[in-house]
């Protein structure tokens, strides 16, 4: 299976997001919004949902942060492996504010 890895603009922030090194991107490392767009492997874009994705939780196994993300419209959950340059510092907060959106 093909495995997509593409720049793109994020839909929640505006930043510009870069491809990721020896990874399919997925979420803003700054806001950490997503799309719905992977099906069951990371990259393989193969979801039809298409909708935005947050964090809810997140994991530190092994020095390596899990995150999971929920999407607002289907519901789906996946965890992601935290990218090298994802703003960490800020997940605790953001993931209090996105909570909000799944009470």
């Amino acid at each position: 299976m093909k495995k997509i890895n593409e720049s793109f603009l994020c839909i929640h922030c505006g930043k510009e997001i870069t491809q990721a090194a020896k990874t399919c991107r997925n979420h803003c490392p700054s806001c950490f919004c997503s799309l719905h767009v992977d099906g069951d492997m990371p990259g393989d874009r193969a979801a039809w949902c298409g909708a935005k994705m947050f964090p809810i939780d997140y994991k530190l196994l092994n020095s390596d942060y899990k995150i999971l993300f929920q999407c607002t419209k289907c519901g789906k959950q996946h965890r992601n492996k935290r990218a090298i340059d994802d703003e960490v510092i800020k997940l605790p907060e953001l993931i209090k504010e996105y909570k909000r959106m799944f009470n």
